[in-house]
């Protein structure tokens, strides 16, 4: 499917990050895009920027994890637009703590976004894009995270982990009906993903100053969502079955696979806890406070634009 002239491409989670960087690319390859989220202003706010540029767009208001608006969504859009051509679910949540400090709600809410947003969308837009006769792509974005652990982490993991196993048994269940299915692991992406992390738990040092190494993190190493918005595109057009995006999630993931026991060495060094010690016996008190200032000043700046 390398022309997408006319297609219809529906993305999630499409009011901003990697969804809006996705939605506005296809949009340029001639696409017509149906911008799904959960924030009405920030679909609108993306149709704009689709509009503004010669695109066409359609926002929709829709909570992926919610099984009846998913099927209201899925009937609204069939009746307006037809079976979709592409569909990418990219609606993503996270929360950071320990395991024991989630609750079964937080699970809950995790669990709903990241699987059974996946699984809805799938199974909703897959059934009409076979029944449709022509063929199409679903690209579900998971994450490294689907294959190596991370500290405090545990609900993120697992959800990606399901959305990862659904993704490639699909591929296989769908092989033969010219629905190709892809799963796309983006990382160190700067989207504004770690910001919005829900932080639960009573170590409130340790969380925060996790998070804030996160953020600077993703400010200093990480990719924009307009790469991995141009890659999705591309990846769509080729059909692969897994899509790690850009290069180094390719070697995180090729390293997870080479050995399981090296990323979870690895990952034990990613813990906040680790990382706080480490800061405090080789760094001086006010190199440390001076950066937990900068993540705050990029937070703050985040959250007013």
């Amino acid at each position: 499917m390398a022309n997408f002239d006319g297609k219809l491409v529906i993305v999630t989670g499409a009011g901003s990050g990697i969804g809006r960087a996705a939605a506005r690319r296809f949009a340029a390859r001639g696409a017509r895009l149906i911008v799904g989220d959960i924030n009405t202003d920030a679909a609108n706010s993306t149709v704009d920027l689709i509009a503004a540029a010669g695109g066409q767009a359609h926002a929709y208001a829709v909570d992926v994890a919610d099984r009846a608006a998913m099927e209201s969504f899925a009937d609204e859009v069939d009746g307006a637009h037809g079976a979709p051509h592409v569909l990418v679910n990219n609606a993503g949540f996270t929360t950071a703590g320990p395991f024991l400090n989630h609750t079964a709600e937080d699970w809950k809410q995790i669990m709903g976004v990241n699987f059974w947003g996946v699984y809805h969308g799938s199974r909703l837009f897959g059934r009409r894009m076979i029944e449709s006769g022509r063929g199409g792509r679903i690209l579900n974005v998971t994450s490294p995270a689907a294959i190596t652990p991370i500290p405090l982490s545990t609900p993120y993991c697992t959800s990606k982990a399901a959305a990862q196993m659904l993704t490639e048994c699909l591929r296989l269940e769908f092989a033969g009906t010219e629905v190709g299915v892809t799963a796309v692991l983006p990382a160190f992406i700067d989207t504004g993903f770690y910001p919005s992390a829900r932080l639960v738990g009573d170590n409130r040092e340790m969380l925060e100053r996790g998070k804030n190494i996160s953020v600077l993190a993703a400010k200093v190493i990480a990719r924009s969502p307009e790469t991995v918005g141009r890659n999705i595109v591309r990846i769509a057009a080729r059909n692969p079955a897994i899509a790690p995006t850009p290069i180094e999630a390719r070697v995180v993931y090729l390293a997870s696979r080479l050995s399981p026991a090296g990323a979870r060495l690895a990952s034990r060094f990613m813990d906040p806890g680790t990382m706080i010690e480490l800061a405090t016996r080789f760094a001086p008190d006010i190199a440390v406070r001076a950066v937990d200032g900068l993540a705050e000043r990029i937070l703050a700046g985040s959250k007013s634009a």
